[in-house]
């Protein structure tokens, strides 16, 4: 399973690094949604496609990915964390449904579509994975063995 999740992850990478430009120039639209948006970025790095924009950065502890069309647009932003930068709302339901167990991290996705949170969730013998709304809405999407142990 980790030589699987490895193998996608270098392979996403090379086609990701195949795809940006050599010698990027970011217009001034996407700098200015840029820094409209995020004003505490850290590390900036980023990638230029014909068509988007993607910036990476660090704002505290959180990580960051933004994509921004070429018109200054924000189309989506994923933010990878702990479960301290959760809403209360959903966090309060993930612990009563997992109780005892570790929330491990999130990814948050939002777009034009909304807000959703996957969750990994780990005790000593599973991992489980959770999609929550902004609602508080779970769903298990799946469970896992651990390997790790």
């Amino acid at each position: 399973m980790k030589l699987f999740i490895l193998a996608a992850i270098v392979s996403l990478g090379l086609n990701a690094s195949a795809a940006v430009s050599t010698n990027p120039t970011i217009n001034e639209k996407v700098l200015k949604t840029f820094h409209e948006v995020f004003t505490n970025a850290q590390n900036v790095q980023w990638n230029i496609t014909e068509k988007y924009n993607e910036a990476s950065f660090r704002s505290g502890s959180v990580s960051t990915r933004a994509v921004i069309d070429n018109n200054g647009i924000l189309i989506r932003t994923i933010r990878y964390y702990k479960e301290n930068n959760l809403p209360a709302n959903i966090l309060y339901k993930l612990k009563k449904k997992y109780d005892g167990k570790e929330i491990y991290g999130i990814t948050e996705v939002t777009n034009g579509e909304g807000t959703s949170y996957h969750v990994v969730i780990r005790d000593q013998r599973s991992i489980y994975n959770v999609t929550a709304d902004n609602n508080g809405s779970l769903m298990q999407t799946a469970k896992y063995k651990r390997g790790d142990i």
